[in-house]
């Protein structure tokens, strides 16, 4: 019962948020004449054909980023399944048919296929979300250089001081979990002995050490997942330039694009439906010098939106043509997930005996 009361809340929520803003733009006559400015001549349809391209490079981008992670610790894998299971993984996030998100079907999968190497297979989904959230931060601080916070708006400069700080201390962080005599030191001890969040700990640690003795592959996954949010950034500005003359400069954008993208991480929403859109409204709206309208802020939020469900038909696509196979896995992801948990935490076991075994 739990288990349903919380994937009917999952759809409730994103439901609420979505009809406030559509609720912001009926209510308002000026609102209602910028939406309908999308569908005049004033619209530049090339620009907008612009940002759906970077955002489909993005996205293509994330599936060669999980392609390296999973190849780097020999795993027999092919770039063409990399983008079948991207695909068919984004497309769950958003539909979440049975219950199964993107991530879980993705490791299992690679786990079935693999199952000499089960753990490591799980380390990939981890390890790739990890990059990816890191890399938000990253590209949003280094964009946050070009903000003359003397006159940014007091929630603003907190933000950038915020983001900056996250950058630094995860520079920080890494840089002392990749040292080898890390993985026996006594701060990885004390931090995996805090209570709720030392499992956390010790599976980020776990996988950075099996990584670290692959330090090539790690600086292009880096170098990638700075690519994906710049593009996707990039995306939302060529949007955002295509609906409305008055708009955010690019490097407003690289700040507005994946702080949203970070409260679209929050796993409260399939897709991060409703707090995507709620994010990039609020942001447009408070980081650009330049005044801009809510209006026009929720315009732009829900043509971002509809940029990423379009991304998400591809996944369609390929689960129409695979509907049988992909129907009888997620059967099996449903009734082995309690295993894949057990999975995360055998992976911990695997890297930290891995850890002891290297030579420092």
């Amino acid at each position: 019962m739990k288990k349903y009361l919380l994937t009917l809340l999952r759809f409730l929520v994103p439901g609420a948020i979505l009809a406030y803003l559509l609720w912001t733009i009926g209510s308002d006559p000026e609102n209602l004449a910028a939406v309908r400015q999308i569908f005049s001549s004033k619209t530049h349809w090339v620009s907008i054909g612009f940002a759906f391209c970077c955002a489909l490079t993005a996205l293509s981008l994330t599936f060669i980023r999980w392609y390296l992670l999973v190849v780097s610790v020999g795993i027999s894998f092919q770039l063409k399944d990399a983008f079948r299971l991207g695909f068919l993984g984004y497309m769950l996030n958003f539909v979440g048919l049975g219950g199964v998100g993107g991530d879980l079907f993705k490791g299992f999968m690679l786990a079935k296929a693999n199952p000499a190497k089960r753990p490591e297979a799980v380390s990939t989904i981890f390890m790739d979300r990890l990059i990816g959230l890191y890399a938000l931060f990253v590209v949003t601080s280094l964009a946050a250089l070009s903000l003359d916070l003397e006159t940014a708006k007091p929630a603003v400069r907190t933000m950038v001081y915020f983001v900056h700080g996250v950058s630094f201390a995860g520079l920080i962080g890494l840089t002392i979990a990749m040292l080898p005599g890390f993985s026996r030191g006594s701060l990885r001890e004390f931090l995996e002995s805090i209570p709720k969040f030392g499992r956390i700990f010790k599976r980020l640690f776990s996988a950075i050490g099996m990584y670290r003795r692959r330090p090539k592959y790690l600086a292009i996954i880096g170098i990638l997942s700075l690519g994906v949010h710049t593009l996707f950034s990039l995306a939302a500005y060529f949007l955002a330039a295509g609906l409305f003359d008055v708009h955010p400069s690019v490097f407003e954008m690289m700040i507005i694009t994946p702080l949203a993208m970070v409260f679209a991480a929050i796993p409260i929403s399939p897709g991060g439906m409703g707090t995507l859109e709620l994010a990039i409204t609020e942001l447009y709206t408070s980081v650009p010098a330049e005044p801009m309208t809510r209006a026009s802020a929720i315009t732009v939020a829900l043509g971002f939106r509809v940029l990423t469900i379009g991304l998400a038909f591809i996944g369609a696509i390929y689960y129409w043509t695979n509907r049988a196979t992909v129907d009888e896995t997620m059967a099996e992801v449903n009734a082995e997930e309690e295993t894949l948990e057990h999975l995360a935490e055998e992976s911990d076991e695997s890297f930290e005996l891995s850890a002891r075994l290297e030579p420092h």
